[in-house]
């Protein structure tokens, strides 16, 4: 490469001096059960608070009972140790080739075994074929004042990223593309807090966090395929989805039509297809208690993450607006069959404009994103499931974080006005309600935004 690209002749002498240093013997001892003697050499990522926050998690999990374990970016090898220790079949990859020896020498150093192979994310063949149960990278966090004591200009050019998206991004294409997550499989990725996350094809949600004293933070995100196990049926016309898979079962079960004769909305009115609109719905609970207007909202914002615009606005408790006119719609609607009650949510999006019996001004979203039905329902899907999907073994859903993102959307329309009084500050309860001063509202026919 030339002398002014990522890893130049300058940077090759560096990183042989930098090799020249004497290697460090560290203890790292991530939790109480677990210990392990690492050789470090002097231009390989050293185990630090992230990286216990990361083994602290994997040990949460349980045992790996021989299912499979990839490492991307192994640095030392102290996660890798970790996974083999605790049952998995390891395998473990780094793009710096003195990463890749460190990873293979603490694995045999401390009886454990692994396959560690040069290679990793980015436009070069994968070095691993198959699918994993468990995916793990771990961005390293170096403060700014320490990177030129911990890393060399090998491990400084692998971590420069060269795409708008973040390396974060460049790992979830190449997982979606080769195929790398096992039925029921699980992705972990440690570092700064990422957008976007739904659009390659993966649920997420925020596992755990770490706190530093630079007011740094990092977080490790938990990715999984979106109600897996669940059907997700396309039919050109129905009547309505809410009202198909009311009488269908099947938590996370999803159901997308091409045209609805007898969509609905609230308060019972009637609401037909316009041409070339989304209409899609996912039965969201099953003899479990959940509150309406909180899923409801929830929708709202799961199709404010999958649009991603500033255009937008979440009008509660169930609209969203482009320039105060109406361009989507979500209901959720319950039944009970025996002494349980199934809850279905809908949501319905002008794609484009065309002819219909709306009460309403409308607006269509291709005025502000182009986009197909095929595609918004692949990323819908994604991001309800990240809002909404209950499984043990995932992360739980942050109710709490949920409505503060809710809220921090409903901000952007002004002020509610209530019986003549408008309200500065405004609320949510957990049902979801609006909670103006000491009165709260459960109908949006009742505010007027300011």
């Amino acid at each position: 490469m030339v002398e002014d690209g990522v890893f130049g002749t300058s940077d090759t002498l560096d990183e042989i001096n930098r090799l020249n240093r004497p290697s460090k013997l560290v203890d790292w001892k991530p939790n109480k059960m677990s210990f392990f003697e690492l050789i470090i050499p002097p231009t390989v990522y050293p185990p630090r608070e992230d990286t216990d926050l990361l083994a602290n998690r994997i040990s949460a999990l349980g045992p790996g009972k021989g299912k499979r374990f990839l490492e991307v970016g192994s640095g030392s090898g102290a996660i890798s140790c970790l996974a083999s220790s605790l049952g998995w079949k390891v395998h473990a990859c780094d793009v710096n080739p003195y990463a890749v020896a460190a990873t293979i020498g603490n694995l045999e150093s401390n009886s454990l075994t692994g396959d560690v192979r040069e290679g990793g994310i980015g436009p070069e063949p994968f070095p691993f074929e198959g699918q994993f149960d468990l995916i793990v990278w771990n961005l390293p966090y170096i403060p700014h004042e320490e990177v030129d004591q911990v890393l060399g200009p090998m491990e400084e050019a692998a971590l420069i990223d060269t795409d708008t998206q973040g390396l974060a991004a460049r790992m979830l294409r190449s997982i979606s593309s080769k195929n790398l997550l096992a039925k029921g499989g699980k992705i972990l990725i440690l570092g700064r807090r990422c957008s976007n996350l739904g659009a390659y094809g993966f649920a997420y949600r925020t596992w755990d966090t770490l706190q530093f004293d630079d007011g740094e933070e990092l977080v490790l995100t938990c990715l999984w395929k979106p109600y897996e196990d669940c059907q997700n049926t396309y039919v050109e016309s129905t009547g309505s989805t809410n009202e198909d898979l009311l009488n269908s079962s099947g938590v996370g079960n999803h159901l997308r039509a091409g045209w609805q004769s007898e969509g609905r909305g609230r308060r019972g009115r009637h609401w037909s297809s316009i041409e070339n609109c989304y209409a899609g719905s996912w039965i969201i609970s099953e003899g479990e208690k959940v509150d309406p207007g909180y899923i409801q909202l929830s929708g709202g914002l799961a199709v404010i993450n999958s649009i991603n615009s500033k255009s937008l606005r979440l009008k509660w408790p169930n609209d969203l607006l482009i320039d105060s006119r109406k361009v989507c719609g979500i209901l959720v609607e319950g039944r009970n069959f025996g002494s349980n009650m199934r809850v279905v949510m809908g949501i319905g999006i002008n794609l484009k404009f065309g002819e219909h019996t709306a009460d309403v001004e409308v607006a269509s979203l291709d005025e502000i994103f182009e986009t197909d039905a095929e595609t918004i329902d692949n990323r819908l899907h994604c991001e309800v499931a990240s809002l909404l999907e209950i499984r043990e073994d995932l992360p739980p859903v942050n109710s709490a974080d949920v409505r503060e993102q809710i809220l921090k959307q409903m901000k952007l329309m002004g002020r509610p006005k209530y019986r003549g009084t408008i309200y500065d500050e405004f609320s949510l309860n957990q049902k979801g309600e609006l909670v103006l001063g000491e009165n709260t509202v459960d109908d949006g026919e009742d505010i007027v935004w300011i």
